[in-house]
């Protein structure tokens, strides 16, 4: 079972969640529902071919049989997503998660680190150009935001590699609900670098700050507060290693994939699952000029952020 990335306890919570949702085999003699399961796992888990998976010894499968059990099991994961990954909707839930942050990192006010990653694809028969990335492969750039406990709370994987992640964070569906509630007064903020535009509600890092200023102080806490999101991409990829090569899929069922990688992610994190061989990203991410990723109109709401920032730049600093 551990070769599926997950133990028996685990593996059976995913039947008791699919079962809803996954429709039944009408032939008597059709594959079993917790093979189906068995086949779909070891195949996010291993990155393998579904004709390898097909012959192996335990599972004794047809290749055509393998890829419609994988699509099915998908499908049922997808229509489950909006109960296993749950940004949290209420004040008190939030303040949950800005506990989590502030114990572990002692950064006040935080619901959420939020970052990116490319999942490599093959070249898609439409709108090729949207998918090929800084990398010169084609891929999905998928978007995530996680708790302190690298537990993912929002995915977001509709773009494709060209796509960068201030576009990407402004078109996420939880963008306006992050806003709207920092708008009505609410203290809560994500972390993310400098890729994103800095917000009141998005807290990026300080470019060239002085050594022993507030603003110094801030980078240090925000670096090792934002080392979460790290992790939880690290160990995602790490588990589900289909996500390390290329997705020999259209994007949008890679899309489906990635987000069914994201659900079983939070139930390993959920049952204390001890971390897989961690995936790394050896490539350094590019820095980008805050100021240059955010579009005119947005004038405001950036120095906004801005002063807000150098507040809590201070108010860190003279609190540790």
């Amino acid at each position: 079972m551990m070769n599926c990335r997950v133990n028996k306890a685990i593996f059976h919570h995913i039947i008791r969640i699919l079962d809803p949702v996954v429709p039944k085999a009408q032939r008597s003699n059709g594959i079993p529902f917790p093979l189906k399961v068995l086949v779909t796992l070891s195949f996010l888990s291993s990155g393998s071919h579904q004709k390898s998976i097909g012959k192996d010894f335990n599972l004794c499968i047809s290749q055509k049989s393998v890829s419609r059990v994988i699509r099915l099991v998908i499908e049922g994961l997808n229509a489950v997503l909006d109960h296993q990954v749950v940004f949290p909707s209420s004040a008190a839930q939030r303040e949950q998660i800005k506990e989590g942050f502030y114990r572990k990192y002692h950064f006040p006010e935080t619901v959420g680190c939020l970052d990116g990653t490319y999942v490599e694809i093959v070249c898609p028969r439409d709108d090729e150009e949207a998918f090929y990335d800084r990398k010169g492969q084609y891929s999905l750039h998928a978007q995530f935001i996680c708790d302190a406990d690298t537990k993912i709370i929002a995915v977001c994987c509709r773009f494709g590699g060209s796509a960068g992640n201030a576009f990407i964070w402004n078109k996420m569906n939880i963008r306006p609900f992050i806003e709207n509630i920092s708008r009505q007064g609410e203290t809560s903020w994500l972390i993310a670098d400098n890729k994103y535009p800095q917000r009141a509600w998005l807290m990026t890092p300080i470019l060239h700050p002085a050594q022993g200023t507030p603003d110094s102080q801030y980078n240090h806490f925000l670096g090792r507060t934002r080392t979460c999101i790290d992790r939880c991409i690290a160990r995602l990829k790490g588990r589900w290693q289909c996500l390390q090569r290329p997705l020999h899929y259209t994007p949008q069922r890679s899309a489906k994939i990635i987000n069914a990688c994201a659900i079983l992610h939070n139930l390993c994190i959920t049952a204390g699952l001890p971390d897989p061989q961690l995936y790394l990203d050896l490539e350094p991410a590019p820095v980008m000029n805050e100021v240059t990723e955010m579009p005119e109109d947005d004038v405001n709401d950036l120095y906004i952020g801005m002063e807000i920032r150098r507040q809590l730049a201070e108010r860190i600093y003279y609190s540790v």
